[in-house]
């Protein structure tokens, strides 16, 4: 049965392990950007995530 409602399936960003660049965040748009030494020693010690990350190098549509 369908409602007329549409859910939007939403990819969360996450911490992965590449090959060639190592950690990495993957964004849901589809980008791929590498984390800093900084950025994944407090992702070790467990002090931020990929929510917090993905905060950080969000981008509005209009830029």
């Amino acid at each position: 049965m369908n409602d007329g409602a549409t859910v939007r399936e939403y990819q969360e960003s996450k911490i992965e392990d590449e090959p060639i660049l190592g950690t990495v965040l993957a964004l849901p748009d589809g980008r791929v950007q590498q984390l800093t030494w900084l950025e994944r020693v407090l992702v070790a010690l467990r002090l931020t995530n990929a929510k917090l990350l993905e905060a950080r190098y969000f981008k509005p549509a209009s830029s």
